[in-house]
Order: structure tokens, then C-alpha cells, then sequence
């Protein structure tokens, strides 16, 4: 007779699951098809409500019935459970989002959001990474760098712009990368680390990043502190071009364009 640790049923209830879904799911996982009586007792979900539990698994897509006397059902696989999942998560974040744009019909505002957690930071750029359509400008290390490589690689075959300095080495397919090449290691013993990221010109991820830490960092699309990190980042190029004896201008001016273009203009008046 299966068992199941409380862990596993306690994830599929964060995915949407009841008590009695998640042990359905799990002993037809380890035995079928199998009828409602069989699973029942395999699964130790009382009789008084698997088959309501089953039919409410059936019309969700998560079980399949096999139309025998008694009737038989089997599990989606592991795989098409977790895409399917994924697909109607995303479905339904979607549908909100407009429903939610609709329905608050004030301006946007240049608030501050706080993240609290490393898993929270990196899920917050991952999103930010996805949802970018022209352009993201990262300053980080090779640890959080590799958590979001997935989202970074789409982002790049869809054609945004990416610009990556790092102190460490970094992948250079990610994107138009500017790496020292310092081993992680070597600089943890002298450095906390740290994350910015600047998607669209627009959206603001920036703070501490220790795995091992409950720190807090912030989410903003406030104009004047997104200035200040995007010339945090500019600075750290020039510095690396210096160091490198390499020509970061063409970078610097992509990344603050507006700035450099009113200069040109006066110091050309000025060789008038």
C-alpha cells in the first residue's frame, strides 16, 4: 500500500490541490487504472468523497476515465501534469492582469516595492526578464547571473537587447557581456553580493542577494532612482574599459542616450 511523505502532498496543495486531490493523484501515479473503491483504499481518501474527487480531477483535465463497468481512470504523467499546470497558471495570470488593468483605472505610480528572500529577487527578475520587450541592463554575479540564464536566453532569441557586467566571468552568449573574469569565490571573501537590474528602461530590481540571508531588496519604476543605478552600472563600464583598455562608449551612450546626446550638442558649441 503506497505512502506518501506529507512534503509532496503539501506542494501539490500549494499548486491548487486538496488533501484528497493530491492523494488520488498520487496513488493512481503508483497503481493504475484503477476504480474508485481500489483507489480509495490505496490512496486512503474516504469512499464517501473519492468520487467527487474524481470527477472534479476529471473535469479539471488531471485524470482520465476509461469508460469500463466499474469505471477505471489513470493519471496524467508527471510531465503533462506539470505542463498543464504551467499553461493554466499562466492563462489565468494573464486574464487578472487585464481585468486588473481595467478595473484600476488610476495612473501608474513610481512606487517602491519591497522583496524579501533571495528566491523572491530572483523570481521578480525572472518575470521582469520575460515580460521585457527592448532592452535589459544587468550588473551581478555569476550565481544570480546562472538562475536567470533560462529567462535570459529566451529574451535574447526574441530580439531585447542585453547588456551584462559582472565581476566575475560570465556567459557570453547571454548577451553583450563585460566580465572581469574573477572567480566567485575568491571575491565572496571580500564582498557581499549584489544584483541590479534595469529592464525597458523602465522597471528597477536592485539589493543584496546572499542565498543565505533573509535581506530585503526593492522593485520600483520611480525615474530619479533608476537614473542613479543605470549611472552606477556606467560608471563600473567606464571603469572596466579603462582597466581593459577597451572602447565601452557605444555601450554607455545605449544605455543613457538622452545625456549623451545633449553633451555632444554643447560641447560642439564649444568648438565653434
Amino acid at each position: 500500500m503506497p505512502t506518501f511523505s506529507d512534503e509532496l502532498i503539501v506542494k501539490l496543495s500549494k499548486l491548487g490541490f486538496s488533501k484528497y486531490e493530491a492523494k488520488t493523484y498520487l496513488g493512481l501515479l503508483k497503481k493504475n487504472p484503477a476504480t474508485g473503491y481500489e483507489i480509495s483504499q490505496n490512496a486512503h481518501v474516504p469512499r464517501s468523497v473519492i468520487y467527487s474527487t474524481l470527477r472534479k480531477m476529471e473535469t479539471l483535465g488531471y485524470v482520465i476515465s476509461i469508460h469500463e463497468k466499474p469505471s477505471r481512470f489513470i493519471p496524467l504523467s508527471p510531465k503533462q501534469l506539470l505542463a498543464k499546470l504551467e499553461s493554466d497558471f499562466t492563462s489565468d495570470l494573464t486574464q487578472l492582469g487585464d481585468d486588473l488593468i481595467a478595473f484600476d483605472d488610476k495612473a501608474e505610480t513610481e512606487g517602491f516595492w519591497n522583496i524579501r528572500g533571495y528566491r523572491s529577487l530572483i523570481e521578480v527578475c525572472n518575470v521582469n526578464i520575460k515580460e521585457s520587450k527592448k532592452s535589459i541592463c544587468i550588473s551581478g554575479w555569476k550565481s544570480e547571473i546562472d538562475e536567470l540564464e533560462d529567462a535570459l536566453t529566451i529574451a535574447k532569441k526574441n530580439g531585447v537587447d542585453i547588456v551584462i557586467f559582472s565581476f566575475n566571468k560570465i556567459k557570453e552568449q547571454l548577451g553583450q557581456v563585460f566580465s572581469y573574469g574573477i572567480d566567485e569565490s575568491k571575491l565572496t571573501n571580500i564582498w557581499d553580493h549584489k544584483l541590479i537590474m534595469v529592464t525597458d528602461n523602465k522597471d528597477l530590481v536592485m539589493g543584496p542577494a546572499n542565498k543565505d540571508s533573509d535581506e530585503q531588496a526593492i522593485w520600483t519604476q520611480n525615474k530619479a532612482v533608476l537614473k542613479i543605478a543605470l549611472n552606477y552600472i556606467v560608471l563600473d563600464l567606464t571603469l572596466y574599459g579603462q582597466r581593459m583598455k577597451l572602447n565601452v562608449s557605444d555601450t554607455v551612450v545605449k544605455l543613457m542616450p538622452d545625456r549623451i546626446d545633449n553633451l555632444d550638442e554643447m560641447l560642439k558649441e564649444l568648438e565653434k
